[in-house]
Formats: C-alpha cells, sequence, structure tokens
C-alpha cells in the first residue's frame, strides 16, 4: 500500500482573495505596524520593518495579483516568511494578511488547477499558479519573482 503525501501549509487570506503557502515558509505572524517607506520601490511594496536586527520588507498581495488599493492594507497582520533564496540580506521577508493563516494538510488531491481564471489573469506577476481548494479559487504566489524585485531594494536599504 502506497502512503499518502501530505503538505502541511497554510491558507492565508489577503485583500482580494488567498493564497497558499508551505508551513515551513512561515516564521512568524505579528499584528500590524506601519512600515518605513521605501524610495523607488513599486507599489506592492508597502515598505520595510526592523525585525530580527534586519530590514524586512513588507508586501501586499492584494495590491500585487488583486490590484487592490492602498487602504485596504490597514489592520492587516504581518507574515513574516523565510526566503527561498540565499541572499544573506534578504532572509526574511513580510507579506500582509486580513486574518490569522489557516493550517491545512493538504494531499495532492485536494488542490487543482483552476479552470475559470480568465486568460488575461493567469500570467498576473505574483502568481505562479491558480488553483481550487475546497471550491475557492487560491493562488500559489510566484515568491522567486517576489524576492526577485526585493533584494535590489534591500541592498539600498
Amino acid at each position: 500500500m502506497e502512503a499518502s503525501v501530505n503538505l502541511r501549509c497554510l491558507l492565508v487570506a489577503v485583500q482580494g482573495g488567498q493564497i497558499i503557502l508551505p508551513s515551513s515558509l512561515v516564521v512568524e505572524v505579528l499584528p500590524f505596524a506601519t512600515p518605513l517607506r521605501i524610495e523607488t520601490a513599486p507599489s506592492w511594496v508597502v515598505g520595510a520593518m526592523l525585525w530580527q536586527n534586519l530590514t524586512t520588507p513588507l508586501v501586499s498581495l492584494g495590491r500585487l495579483i488583486f490590484r487592490v488599493t492602498a487602504e485596504a492594507d490597514l489592520n492587516s497582520r504581518i507574515i513574516i516568511l523565510n526566503t527561498l533564496g540565499t541572499d544573506t540580506k534578504l532572509p526574511h521577508f513580510g507579506i500582509l494578511s486580513t486574518s490569522a493563516p489557516r493550517p491545512l494538510n493538504l494531499a495532492r488531491q485536494d488542490i487543482t488547477l483552476d479552470p475559470e481564471i480568465p486568460q488575461e489573469n493567469q500570467q498576473r506577476s505574483g502568481v505562479l499558479c491558480w488553483a481550487r481548494y475546497q471550491d475557492q479559487s487560491v493562488i500559489i504566489p510566484d515568491l522567486d519573482a517576489i524576492e526577485a524585485v526585493l533584494q535590489p531594494l534591500v541592498r539600498r536599504a
């Protein structure tokens, strides 16, 4: 009998939708604090905060993916993530969430590609894949692409 392979994930609500992240990436969930502005950052980079003595950029996936307004991000939580890369200047970054992440024990059959996403939305910045989980549309974010934008910003900070 073949063992079932499950992935421990977190379902994270962001302004405009939901994302799924491997739980191993999440370091800490913090209350919202007004970030410091980063000059020349794209509008979806909310700013930066000092976290564990490092300048940690904050990202609004709601702004990046769902095109919500900046005002929608007020009263969010900050979810600190480990980065996928090995850049010592960017070991973590934060994303804004509307609530505490919900843990999931995700099996392969629990998630499928979302066939209902219009063609023009399929190639949106920050999206690796549009999927369906329990009849809801969810996003698997493109963390590599997000980190590539953040790396030069933290080098200047």
